[in-house]
């Protein structure tokens, strides 16, 4: 795979700092992953709210003014 081969050759040449930031990076790519974890897929959603009657930004400020 000529991506793979790419990443694995660009961080053969890597520094330990940027070693470092790259570990890092894929730690928070993962725990961002793990928390995606939707009951609807994303055409569901659509669906859904394309049916939808109300006005969602109105409801939005009606709610903010009574937290008010």
């Amino acid at each position: 795979m000529k991506l793979q081969d790419d990443i694995a050759n660009e961080i053969k040449e890597m520094s330990i700092d940027e070693l470092l930031f790259l570990k890092e990076q894929i730690r928070l790519l993962r725990k961002a992953k793990a928390k995606v974890k939707s009951k609807y897929t994303l055409e569901e959603v659509r669906k859904l709210t394309s049916q939808s009657k109300s006005n969602w930004a109105d409801d939005i400020i009606r709610e903010r003014q009574e937290r008010e």
